[in-house]
């Protein structure tokens, strides 16, 4: 009985040990936290081999030295299985893209933009955006032209597997822009960018969670 618990013990403390080395992998751990897992990680090892490994080379009933490391083998493969399918499962997955009903308008035409974030994952996942909306657009020529307006207000959102969360704006080609409010535009290539400000976002247009773009081409009657 004591044997077999000393097995159980040992396949427990190699798969945690497992998990734990892939998981500061996948989260890509700062230096000190490397560092001190590292240190963890020669002392938890020490210590198994000391209460452990060497109770089940030694004694009555006792593991070959083949058999050690067969079944440290296994056990570091079903933890890295089982981390890595865990991880798959929990990692949000997404795909942001802004689109346009047509390539190219007519002056004066309205552009109808869609904007559309895609959870791709297993899971339902959640963020939070630094606007009500989320999604901000904006529009440039030359320079900045138009974009829609928007609340500054942190907002979470959620979205099932395979499920999007979708937004529609019409813009008539005018500008938005202070004492040229509501001026025609010119015809030519503009850049319409869509993007979601993250909840540290000082600046709208900085950390932004996700970001997509497109162009389009405006012509004379």
């Amino acid at each position: 009985m004591k044997f077999r618990l000393y097995i159980l013990a040992f396949c427990v403390v190699v798969f945690f040990l497992t998990a734990v080395g892939l998981t500061a992998l996948y989260t890509r751990l700062y230096l000190v936290q490397i560092l001190w897992l590292a240190f963890a990680y020669v002392i938890a090892i020490s210590c198994m081999y000391a209460f452990l490994v060497q109770p089940l080379l030694a004694g009555e009933r006792k593991l070959s030295g083949k058999k050690m490391g067969l079944l440290t083998f296994s056990m570091i493969m079903i933890g890295g299985f089982v981390t890595h399918s865990v991880w798959t499962i929990i990692t949000p997955k997404w795909s942001f893209s802004v689109t346009t009903d047509k390539s190219t308008y007519i002056l004066g035409e309205y552009v109808k933009i869609t904007v559309s974030l895609k959870n791709l994952g297993f899971i339902t996942h959640s963020f939070e955006s630094a606007v009500s909306d989320p999604v901000v657009v904006s529009i440039e020529g030359n320079y900045q032209v138009w974009y829609n307006p928007f609340h500054r207000s942190i907002t979470e959102f959620s979205v099932r597997p395979n499920e999007s969360l979708e937004r529609n704006f019409i813009w008539n080609q005018t500008k938005s822009l202070n004492i040229q409010f509501g001026e025609k535009i010119e015809p030519g290539i503009y850049y319409i960018e869509a993007f979601i400000p993250s909840v540290n976002s000082g600046y709208i247009r900085s950390n932004l969670l996700f970001r997509a773009a497109a162009s389009i081409n405006i012509t004379s009657p």
